[in-house]
């Protein structure tokens, strides 16, 4: 039991000594004390701090391609579960509200672009992953009245994206399992007296198999409130970039705290009570005057949801939904 405990000790010190990387004197002084418990000589010692940074770096300085493919993981998970809506029109109308909202963004472009898609589920979600993928259901777009309040759930999303959400995300959740990995490793090292202290290829491994744990996060446990709260923020600012209303994004989140009783599925899992991100946001962000909606826009919106089938769940559309402000989009002019 105390040479497992102490094999486990050893590699887990030299991984978390990445948090101190560029400190030269602790990582001599911990390689010290590392080799003075007897398991590892002092060159193995330092091997194990010298990973320990590799790792830290790998999980914070994922490339855009990284990203990318790591986001398509996840993609294939969501629409495993949830089959997307193909048709071409649908999806242009979609990519031309997102896009809108993207060119005026901090992230304009990802490795593969940006992809923005309906899927098949009368729950009311959204959700993005990693290198620009954003899903929103038509069940939430059944919930919404006009072109604005959609580009507000794309906005909120695109944050995500700008934000590296997802990717902390999978970088935590594989966290676990990597320090679990080079634990082993680290076993073998002190016991078979293994040159390379960690299997780096192993570690990486272990967070391509984290695609599941991170799909969890997505779908039932949500990201931290603090980024959520930042995702309203920066929504709001992006709305009014792209000449859309930011009142929208006001209106979507009362949208979802009407329905807040109706369930505990989709965003009212996964993120902060709809009242608490109203007065957040509200509190940050000085909201113009709600002004009406352009025609062509509204007209855009309209045609769209009209197109799409609803069963079981839909409900009358557009009986008296207010056309709202006429603001200068170059969305417009399509």
């Amino acid at each position: 039991m105390r040479l497992s405990l102490s094999l486990s000790l050893v590699s887990l010190l030299g991984i978390l000594s990445g948090g101190c990387a560029g400190n030269s004197s602790f990582d001599a002084l911990g390689a010290s004390v590392l080799a003075q418990t007897g398991y590892v000589d002092e060159s193995q010692a330092k091997g194990v701090f010298s990973a320990g940074k590799k790792l830290v770096k790998s999980q914070e300085a994922l490339t855009s391609e990284q990203e990318y493919y790591l986001g398509r993981a996840v993609s294939a998970k969501v629409l495993s579960t949830f089959p997307p809506k193909l048709e071409p029109n649908k999806i242009k109308y979609l990519n031309d509200v997102g896009m809108s909202l993207v060119a005026v963004s901090d992230l304009p472009e990802t490795f593969g672009g940006y992809h923005f898609v309906v899927v098949e589920t009368p729950t009311i979600n959204a959700l993005s992953a990693p290198g620009g993928f954003v899903y929103v259901s038509s069940g939430f777009i059944d919930a919404l009245r006009d072109e604005d309040e959609l580009a507000a759930v794309f906005a909120h999303e695109i944050a995500h994206i700008v934000n590296r959400d997802g990717v902390k995300a999978i970088s935590n959740a594989a966290l676990f399992s990597a320090l679990s990995e080079a634990s082993t490793q680290g076993a073998a090292v002190a016991l078979n007296n293994v040159a390379s202290p960690v299997d780096l290829g192993a570690i990486t491994a272990t967070f391509s198999e984290s695609v599941d744990g991170v799909m969890e996060k997505l779908l039932t446990k949500g990201f931290e409130r603090s980024q959520e709260y930042r995702a309203d923020l920066y929504a709001a600012k992006l709305l009014q970039r792209a000449g859309y209303d930011p009142n929208a994004l006001i209106r979507v989140l009362s949208i979802l705290k009407e329905r807040s009783s109706d369930s505990s599925e989709g965003w009212y899992a996964t993120h902060p009570a709809p009242a608490d991100r109203i007065e957040e946001v509200e509190s940050d962000f000085n909201f113009p005057k709600e002004v009406t909606p352009a025609p062509v826009r509204g007209a855009r919106f309209h045609k769209f949801v009209s197109a799409m089938t609803f069963p079981a769940f839909s409900r009358p559309r557009f009986s008296s939904d207010p056309m709202r402000a006429d603001l200068k989009l170059a969305a417009s002019a399509r």
